[in-house]
């Protein structure tokens, strides 16, 4: 009797898991996505003071270490952010672009997305997005 509720376990384990999986990197996509929503709010901050967009570690410190409180100081450059890496691949005077990767594709995420000056998020399953890639939706900048 024993070995046949470890049968019955197994079973619902093995179509549980799944799911939970999935559900685990779609948590992880949900977070890349609102946290590349920070990074557009941030950056709005820091080029209304600043007239210019700032890198990541400009975005959570000014120059004499004082928190600017646009981006949580926890942030870093290349930084992990549940199962994803952010890069702030350009910031200057009139452009920002930062892209949001899995840590490992496929297991903690599988779309790749980046944000950029016109607040439109995109996505490509494969690798970096570009312009012609598909949009999830806009935030006006």
């Amino acid at each position: 009797m024993n070995s046949w509720w470890f049968a019955v376990i197994a079973i619902i384990a093995a179509i549980a898991l799944p799911s939970l999986l999935r559900s685990r990197v779609l948590a992880n996509e949900t977070a890349a996505i609102q946290n590349l929503r920070a990074v557009l709010s941030a950056q709005t901050g820091f080029h209304t003071t600043k007239s210019r967009f700032g890198t990541i570690a400009e975005l959570k410190s000014e120059e004499d270490g004082v928190g600017t409180g646009y981006l949580d100081p926890t942030w870093q450059d290349g930084a992990n952010r549940p199962g994803y890496a952010f890069v702030m691949d350009q910031a200057n005077v009139g452009y920002f672009l930062c892209y949001a990767e899995p840590v490992e594709p496929g297991i903690t995420g599988v779309g790749f997305f980046r944000i950029d000056t016109s607040g439109v998020i995109r996505w490509n399953g494969a690798g970096r997005p570009g312009d012609a890639d598909p949009a999830l939706g806009s935030l006006l900048f």
